[in-house]
C-alpha cells in the first residue's frame, strides 16, 4: 500500500470503524490523575467531526480538561480535511480544495469571511496559519505558502517541497516553520521513516536545519507536529499485524541529525494509546486524538512530561455513534 494511500486509509478512520469490538463506552471524564492547574482557564478543543455531514464542533476547555459537549458547532461543509486556529481567534479549515477562514466565534452555518483556493485536496490535517498571518497547507508531496492578504485564486509566496507526504505543520515562538513528512521505500523490504524539516520565518523561508527517525520495517509512522520547552512532540503508531500500538515521540525542536532516535516517549495505559493521528497542546495538558477508539475516534487529555501516564479525560467524540475525526486545533 503506498504512503500515500495508508496515510488517507489512517486518517479516514477505518482503523476506527474496523474496531467494533473495540470498547467504545469509555468516561467522557476520568478521575485526575494527579494535581492539576489551580487557576480556571477556558479556551476550546476545536474538533473536525464527519458523519453523515461535516462540521468543527467546538468544546469548552475548564482546567485542561475538554467538556462532554461542545458549546458551538460550525457547519456547511463539504469534505473536511484540515483545521487550524489563528492568534486572532479565527478558524481556518481546509474544505476540499478551498481554504475557509471564519470569524471569531463562528456558530452555525456561519459565511466564511474569506476564501482560497489550493491545488489539491489530498491533505492530511495539515494547515497553520503563523502569528504575523501567513497561511501554509500541505498538498501532495508540497507545501503551500500564502500571503496574510491572499484570497480567492492567489499565487502562494512559496511552494516548499520537503522530503515526503506533509503529516503534521506548526511554528515556531521565533516564527520558524515545522513540516513533518513521512516517505516510504521498498528496498529491500518496505520502511518508513519520518522527517521534519525546518525553514526560516516567513516570508524568506530558507531551509535551516533538518531531522529524521530512524527508518521502522515494521511500519511505524509518524504524524502530527507540535512544540513545547525546547521540544517537538509527534504522534507515532506501530501496526504490527492487525495489533497497533502507538505513543508520543519527544526530539528536541533544534535537532539536526539523520537519522536519531527520539529523546524521550510518552504512553499510557488504561488504556493504551493505539492510533494517536492528531495533537494540539496547551501546557501543561497535550490533547491526542486516537482514531482507533469510540468508532472513529475519541480525544484523550494528557501531561505534557511524565510516561506511563493514564489520561485525565477521554473526549467522546458524537456519544461514541459512528463518526470520523481529520484533526484537532485549540483557541478561544
Amino acid at each position: 500500500m503506498g504512503l500515500k494511500v495508508f496515510g488517507r486509509w489512517v486518517a479516514c478512520g477505518v482503523f476506527a470503524m474496523a474496531s467494533v469490538g473495540c470498547s467504545s463506552s469509555f468516561q467522557q471524564r476520568l478521575t485526575p490523575a494527579g494535581p492539576v492547574a489551580p487557576a480556571t482557564t477556558t479556551k476550546h478543543l476545536y474538533v473536525i467531526v464527519t458523519t453523515k455531514s461535516e462540521f468543527v464542533a467546538e468544546y469548552p476547555i475548564v482546567n485542561g480538561i475538554p467538556g462532554s459537549k461542545p458549546d458551538r458547532v460550525v457547519t456547511g461543509f463539504v469534505a473536511l480535511n484540515a483545521l487550524a486556529v489563528d492568534s486572532s481567534g479565527h478558524l481556518w479549515v481546509l474544505d476540499l480544495k478551498t481554504i475557509e477562514e471564519f470569524a471569531r466565534g463562528a456558530n452555525g452555518p456561519a459565511k466564511p469571511i474569506r476564501e482560497i483556493e489550493v491545488p489539491s485536496f489530498l491533505n492530511i490535517d495539515t494547515l497553520a496559519v503563523d502569528a504575523n498571518g501567513y497561511i501554509y497547507v500541505g498538498q501532495k508531496g508540497h507545501v503551500y505558502v500564502y500571503a496574510p492578504s491572499a484570497r480567492g485564486h492567489a499565487k502562494p509566496i512559496a511552494n516548499l517541497k520537503p522530503v515526503g507526504y506533509p503529516a503534521g505543520l506548526t511554528t515556531g515562538a521565533s516564527g520558524d516553520f515545522y513540516a513533518l513528512t513521512n516517505t516510504e521505500e521498498f528496498d529491500p523490504y518496505r520502511t518508513f521513516q519520518t522527517h521534519v524539516s525546518v525553514y526560516s520565518a516567513a516570508p524568506q523561508l530558507q531551509s535551516i536545519r533538518q531531522f529524521c527517525s530512524y527508518e521502522e520495517s515494521n511500519s511505524g509512522i509518524d504524524y502530527g507536529i507540535v512544540l513545547n520547552g525546547g521540544n517537538a512532540y509527534t504522534a507515532h503508531t506501530y501496526f504490527i499485524g492487525s495489533a497497533p500500538h502507538g505513543e508520543i515521540d519527544l526530539f528536541p525542536a533544534r535537532a539536526d541529525k539523520c537519522p536519531r532516535g527520539a529523546s524521550a516517549k510518552i504512553i499510557t495505559k488504561n488504556p493504551s494509546l493505539l492510533v494517536p493521528i492528531y495533537l494540539a497542546i496547551d501546557p501543561p495538558y497535550l490533547y491526542v486524538a486516537d482514531v482507533w477508539y469510540g468508532y472513529g475516534g475519541v480525544i484523550f487529555t494528557l501531561k505534557t512530561t511524565g510516561s506511563p501516564q493514564k489520561p485525565l479525560s477521554i473526549l467522546n467524540v458524537e456519544n461514541g455513534n459512528p463518526h470520523n475525526i481529520f484533526g484537532i486545533a485549540l483557541g478561544p
